[in-house]
């Protein structure tokens, strides 16, 4: 992957105005210090959308969604960060500076790339020159149902018997992986009778290809180009070019482990396929996905390493469940993939399949549960032990309960506090609570946060605060995160503060906050007094909690220390003296 330096991007955030690129797109209109529209992530029809001038930040308070200017371009226009990043560069007129090991950095390197793709591009002409003057793979494509349009959409093409067919220099053939050269020094085709799937990059351009036999006697059955300068394996994704060329609104994304998969969908219009290129999909690749729509069907065969494949799947899938992301799991029946079974019973049979496919939580439970004895206290234990780590790995409390939700019923138990100890914090906890604080509720840790946001100059105001951790004041853990953060970066600006936190758990709570407007604050809100004010009321908080745990210290006939004694004598006299306290 690409590397960017992270100053670069800072400075790229500092200098872009969120409002100008998101208003070329989705048209805002202002309403006091924001910018408001109809959601362009979720159906409204009263706006909910809001643009922050001052913090270059938009939320949606009603699908959550947030972010910042490259957050925004990378959700509306489905590119993945750098090209987000590149995006907003080439609006400001700058060049992007790649780190060592990232795109190339100068257009000497850029033209050492260019032979490459052209001679990828010439293989791929002549593959489906040569479809067209094979009859025998021109009849087993007929025979699998595929036509002459869907064949060309995909860029099928065909690799003839023979080992010195393909045209063009020869260097730039072994370096695209089209050629190979042995030991002794021969060098010949890579693909031969084989059908053709070009792999294109997010521009189009044809980067690598995979080959299927057509004769059953061949092996393998899929062969893929190597690694090269221009193709990595782990990071592309077949199909991916062609589903946004035929599709504007992407409701659903099927990921399929075959090409002739992919091809068999879109011939019986279900053009939102994909497929993996002979490896488990990763973390990166459902990323990708996920970015383009909010819900993967993952499609598997019933057997064993179809089910192998899919517990590999929701592996990755599990860490990028952010709000409003559905993973499903869909195994057709015994002997079926999805090319066999939407050729024999069609479109509308299939998308019946995929409506009652698995969702993450069942497939978890399932397949966990199936290798446990869960009638007993042993085979309990063993499944909790199993289910700990990747109930860890989910970040969102709302999935979390919906997991243990389904546990209960599925050991016909009532979960009590230990076996939320035992996996994770339970439904109604302090955790729990702290993020569900009602909006309109502006409690001084909250409205310090809020604060912050907007200014992050005043955490110098602050002081210390470590105490304030043993009173348990909801949020000010998090408080002090973010006032940690700036004292890092005394000069860094609301977004970049805001970016910091990405992949945070209480990430979407921060955008909620920060979207916000306190009703005691407007044009002529002194902030500073404002944040004073906030932080000396959570002082008085911490003074309150400590007084009544010395008290009740007291009166359990427990000594106190001479330190604690001179500690509550003072806070005894600040309480008699009418000092503030809360």
């Amino acid at each position: 992957m690409a590397r960017i330096p992270r100053s670069f991007i800072d400075d790229l955030l500092n200098r872009v105005d969120i409002v100008e690129i998101i208003d070329a797109r989705v048209p805002l209109k202002k309403k006091g210090r924001e910018y408001w529209a109809c959601c362009p992530f979720h159906g409204e029809k009263t706006p909910s959308f809001s643009v922050s001038p001052t913090k270059q930040f938009y939320h949606c308070f009603g699908c959550q969604q947030h972010g910042n200017a490259i957050g925004f371009l990378m959700d509306y226009e489905h590119l993945d960060f750098v090209e987000a990043v590149e995006s907003l560069a080439q609006h400001l007129g700058v060049e992007v500076p790649y780190e060592q090991g990232g795109r190339p950095s100068s257009q000497t390197d850029r033209d050492a790339s260019e032979p490459l793709y052209q001679a990828l591009q010439a293989c791929s002409d002549f593959y489906r020159q040569q479809l067209r003057d094979h009859a025998e793979a021109i009849d087993y494509l007929k025979q699998r149902g595929i036509s002459g349009q869907t064949a060309q959409n995909y860029g099928i093409g065909y690799a003839p018997p023979g080992w010195d067919n393909l045209p063009g220099e020869r260097g730039a053939l072994l370096a695209a992986g089209m050629l190979i050269q042995n030991d002794q020094g021969r060098v010949y085709d890579r693909f031969r009778n084989r059908l053709m799937f070009p792999i294109r990059d997010r521009r189009g351009r044809v980067i690598a290809f995979g080959g299927r036999v057509i004769d059953p006697e061949d092996s393998p059955k899929y062969l893929n180009s190597p690694e090269t300068p221009v193709f990595h394996k782990g990071e592309e994704i077949y199909g991916l070019w062609e589903l946004k060329q035929a599709n504007i609104r992407i409701d659903q994304i099927f990921v399929t482990e075959g090409y002739m998969d992919v091809v068999a969908l879109a011939e019986q219009g279900v053009t939102t396929a994909v497929a993996t290129l002979g490896t488990a999909i990763n973390g990166g690749q459902v990323e990708k996905l996920f970015r383009l729509c909010r819900q993967l069907v993952f499609c598997f065969d019933a057997d064993a390493a179809g089910r192998k494949a899919a517990w590999r799947a929701l592996e990755a899938s599990l860490p990028m469940l952010k709000e409003g992301r559905i993973a499903r799991f869909l195994f057709l029946p015994e002997g079926q993939d999805p090319d066999s079974y939407v050729r024999e019973f069609g479109r509308d049979a299939f998308l019946q399949q995929a409506a009652h496919a698995d969702t993450l939580t069942q497939f978890l439970l399932d397949e966990l549960l199936s290798r446990c004895d869960a009638a007993t206290p042993e085979g309990r234990a063993q499944f909790l032990d199993q289910l700990r780590p990747y109930y860890g790995q989910i970040p969102l409390d709302s999935l979390k309960h919906q997991v243990l939700g389904q546990l209960e019923k599925r050991l016909g138990i009532e979960l009590d506090a230990r076996l939320f100890q035992v996996i994770g914090s339970a439904p109604g906890s302090q955790t729990d609570r702290r993020v569900r604080v009602p909006e309109q509720h502006w409690t001084p840790t909250r409205l310090a946060i809020n604060l912050l946001l907007q200014k992050p100059e005043l955490a110098a105001r602050a002081g210390n605060l470590d105490d304030l951790l043993e009173a348990g004041i909801p949020g000010v853990e998090l408080l002090l995160q973010l006032i940690d953060r700036i004292h890092e970066e005394p000069d860094i600006s609301p977004q970049n503060l805001l970016s910091r936190f990405e992949g945070h758990p209480n990430e979407p709570h921060l955008y909620r906050i920060a979207a916000m407007t306190p009703a005691m604050q407007n044009e002529d809100s002194d902030i500073p007094r404002m944040f004073e004010d906030a932080i000396a009321r959570l002082r008085d908080q911490y003074a309150r909690s400590r007084f009544q745990a010395l008290h009740r210290k007291l009166q359990q006939g427990s000594g106190l220390s001479a330190e604690e004694t001179d500690e509550y004598r003072r806070l005894l006299s600040e309480r008699g003296s009418g000092r503030p306290s809360g």
